[in-house]
């Protein structure tokens, strides 16, 4: 089986943004001299693929990062890794903040990385996702989806999927093609790599994929980028909602309506 897992990667949270912008002439932030990281997410889906690959030796894993050149440090972090194959799919100016364009770039990647079985990617894409964009690329492409995994394991040839829904443990088989959103988790925690296989990367060739000419149009165009500060928060202190799950949802929309009606007024 292949194995494709998408990997964002995020700016450094250690890093400031103070000159956070977009280039001249195009839609695309400036990144210049940001370092970038795996994001929790990314580093579960990873691990999670390296481990079915550690389960059965017939699976192949291949890492892909949508960027440009600022992201080859952080490609190379993964080559340390040693899944089979890594390379970074050059995004060539499209934004990942328009999904349906994001949508039709992840899967050129996913085609450009072999006919996967499987497609992990984090619960979350990079910096400013919301979520979105596992399920819509699974639509798009008419996979199985599964969101929210935090384990996957093999079971007679079939992919079982692990995950929580309140107290209890879900596993679910899916049929591939598949796609899961892999959320963090204490037991899919990324190993460290060797250091010789940090030293061997450093010599090692990066590989570049471009991304198709008719990669189609852009839905939504940035005008600027700027950072924005954290929210202050309220003097309220906020209430957990209990009860069964009917019950959360008819006193989330009965707070919901009453906000409305008072903004309204």
């Amino acid at each position: 089986m292949e194995i494709v897992v998408l990997l964002a990667g995020v700016v450094d949270p250690k890093w400031r943004l103070e000159r956070l912008a977009l280039r001249a002439g195009g839609e695309q932030p400036d990144e210049t001299g940001l370092p970038y990281r795996l994001s929790p997410f990314d580093e579960a889906a990873l691990e999670t693929a390296l481990k079915l690959r550690d389960a059965d030796p017939a699976i192949r894993v291949t890492a892909v990062i949508p960027g440009d050149a600022a992201r080859d440090p952080l490609l190379r972090a993964v080559m340390a890794l040693r899944p089979h194959r890594v390379f970074r799919f050059d995004t060539a100016g499209a934004p990942l903040w328009d999904p349906h364009a994001a949508t039709r770039l992840l899967a050129a990647a996913v085609d450009a990385a072999a006919a996967a079985g499987l497609v992990l990617m984090g619960r979350e894409f990079g910096d400013g996702d919301d979520g979105v964009l596992p399920p819509l690329l699974a639509t798009a492409r008419g996979w199985t989806f599964c969101g929210q995994a935090h384990a996957l394991a093999l079971a007679d040839g079939a992919i079982v999927a692990h995950r929580m829904r309140g107290p209890r443990e879900e596993a679910i088989a899916l049929a591939t093609p598949a796609l899961v959103s892999v959320t963090n988790d204490r037991s899919n925690r990324l190993r460290h790599p060797l250091m010789k296989n940090v030293v061997l990367t450093r010599r090692e060739p990066i590989e570049i994929v471009t991304m198709p000419a008719d990669a189609g149009p852009i839905a939504l165009h940035a005008r600027s980028l700027a950072v924005v500060p954290p929210p202050q928060r309220g003097a309220g202190a906020c209430r957990m909602l209990e009860g069964p799950l009917d019950t959360q949802i008819a006193e989330m929309a009965t707070y919901l309506r009453d906000w409305r009606d008072g903004a309204s007024r």
